[in-house]
């Protein structure tokens, strides 16, 4: 094995320990627990063609994720918890991160290459969805890697088999979340073209693009069309015109008019979710400026970043993890800046690029300072939290009671150090070393957050030990609730829990019935009346809790909505 490969190879295996924290801890709500039934009804049930969630309903997303996970499971001989449904995240951001590092390492060497990859790895709106049991991380790595696999491609420097292994890897990925992967690959190219003054049409009128987009097709029609005839055409309404044409185009035009934001709400999570790196973006984009003296290869990542910016933020729906392809060209161009020379770099580039490494340094080094004085200050904290919402107050909570903690005191350390040595390098003028100590610096505070804080409010927010009581006490009889799907109780509970309304007619028999109810509705009052309380859950951050009622002759239905 060389040098290169080995270097790869330890990134893979860092990256891999780094982003598996949090690995286990529990489901909260419906983000992780939805898909997670899904992969179960495979495992459980063997519904590999059309795999279902705990209620019924279709995936709303092609099935290669699922696949995957459920793969993982049986292999793990039927077991499925959290780490095993969040599994295939994780080791597709360890793949992306060196993909990005073998990317960059080609332009500007190994050591370019290690500071685009830590770049990457400090910037926690990519870290935060990496041990996470949704699509998103694996469509990026598929994205990403047929765009970087396309470059040579579109330079005319590559052979065929460049072109049919893009259209196999767009294949998979628009298995993995349907045709978007195709539209973010095909726009990112067009944006690079019109920035390199070239004619995107010259390309496109060409054969070897249309073969790229046949083998993708082809591959994605091997699922979708036994699909879209079992279900009678049915599943194109929800994974094409709902799951992608629908989130793109405003509620008046026929779409789904989910999480709609403005414009620039994406921008500024982009940029809130990656400092203390983002405060480098002014020096980047005065060195991107003029456009004719950055490099092709740099050109070519500038493109996805700006396609991917562009077309989420004209869209409709706009929710955090749309962002997500926009990290791994953004590390590479940032480290492409810091790795140029500052002879070659303009005297504003150059002052605005010093700047962001001190203040980057110096924030660092002031945020530890200031969690110290939180954590020895508890009544600071109990003001504070006084006038936060309920979740940030348990954030902030736990992390001034976790501060006597070993693991947390060494992340803190090392972010305090790595952010010294980042204030020492850059009184030294080296810009690299500043950054690359800074990538740490952050890597710690991400550490830091989504393996220790993250990871207990989960356990905080979470009803797993109240949903294994009620399956231990009810013998999994059927459990309902008024309120509608509850998919993390669902999880955990080994069944659905149904929607239900209740009735003032006679019981049709005398048979217990099990009602879930929340301390905060309404009508609480009435169902409590009905029925005799057997198990009440811990309060949640709001106070209130989960009652599990018996219900003997009161009569209740399911509803219409879920039966």
């Amino acid at each position: 094995m060389n040098v290169r490969a080995s270097s790869l190879a330890l990134a893979a295996l860092l990256a891999l320990v780094f982003l598996s924290q949090g690995l286990t801890a529990p489901f909260e709500k419906d983000e992780e627990s939805r898909p997670a039934g899904i992969v179960t009804d495979i495992v459980q049930r063997g519904n590999w063609m059309l795999p279902a969630d705990v209620y019924g309903e279709l995936t709303r997303k092609p099935p290669l994720y699922y696949w995957l996970s459920a793969a993982i499971a049986e292999a793990r001989g039927g077991r499925l918890d959290e780490a095993g449904a969040r599994l295939v995240s994780v080791v597709a951001a360890a793949a992306l991160s060196v993909v990005v590092m073998a990317y960059a390492g080609a332009s500007l060497g190994s050591a370019g290459g290690w500071l685009a990859w830590a770049i990457l790895l400090g910037c926690y709106g990519f870290c935060s969805h990496a041990a996470y049991a949704r699509t998103d991380m694996l469509l990026t790595l598929l994205v990403f890697t047929a765009y970087c696999l396309l470059y040579p491609a579109v330079e005319g420097n590559a052979a065929m088999r460049h072109w049919l292994a893009a259209g196999l890897i767009l294949g998979l990925a628009t298995l993995t979340k349907g045709p978007l992967a195709i539209v973010l690959c095909a726009l990112g190219i067009a944006v690079y073209l019109l920035l390199a003054h070239r004619n995107p049409l010259t390309l496109a009128l060409s054969a070897r693009p249309w073969l790229t987009l046949g083998v993708a097709a082809a591959l994605a029609a091997a699922w979708y069309v036994p699909a879209l005839i079992e279900t009678h055409g049915a599943l194109a309404g929800v994974q094409l015109l709902q799951e992608n044409i629908g989130h793109f185009v405003p509620a008046r035009l026929g779409g789904t008019g989910e999480a709609g934001r403005p414009f620039y709400y994406l921008l500024v999570r982009f940029i809130g979710t990656s400092l203390p790196l983002s405060l480098y973006i002014p020096a980047l984009i005065l060195w991107l400026w003029p456009l004719r003296q950055v490099s092709r290869a740099q050109l070519y990542q500038l493109a996805l970043l700006i396609a991917v910016l562009g077309f989420f933020s004209v869209a409709s729906a706009k929710r955090d993890d749309y962002i997500l392809p926009a990290f791994p060209p953004f590390a590479i161009v940032l480290a492409a800046m810091l790795m140029t020379a500052g002879q070659r770099l303009s005297p504003w580039t150059v002052r605005l690029r010093d700047l962001a490494g001190l203040a980057a340094g110096g924030g660092m080094l002031t945020m530890v300072a200031l969690g110290l004085v939180l954590g020895s200050q508890g009544v600071l904290v109990q003001h504070l939290s006084a006038h936060m919402q309920s979740s940030d107050a348990a954030y902030l909570a736990l992390f001034a009671s976790g501060l006597g903690q070993a693991r947390q005191a060494v992340l803190m350390a090392a972010a305090a150090g790595a952010a010294v040595v980042a204030l020492a390098a850059w009184q030294r003028g080296r810009p690299v070393a500043v950054a690359a100590a800074v990538a740490v610096a952050s890597m710690a505070g991400v550490g830091l957050w989504v393996g220790i804080i993250r990871p207990g409010l989960a356990a905080r927010r979470t009803f797993k030990e109240f949903a294994l009581q009620m399956r231990q006490t009810t013998g999994g009889q059927p459990i309902y609730t008024p309120d509608g799907p509850e998919y993390e109780i669902s999880y955990y509970y080994g069944a659905p829990i149904r929607e239900l309304a209740l009735s003032g007619a006679p019981a049709a028999d005398s048979a217990p019935r099990y009602v879930l109810v929340w301390t905060q509705w309404p009508d609480y009052a009435r169902w409590v009346r009905s029925g005799r309380q057997i198990l009440a859950s811990r309060a949640a951050l709001n106070g209130h809790r989960f009652i599990l009622l018996k219900v003997g002759t009161s009569r209740f239905e399911p509803s219409a909505g879920k039966r």
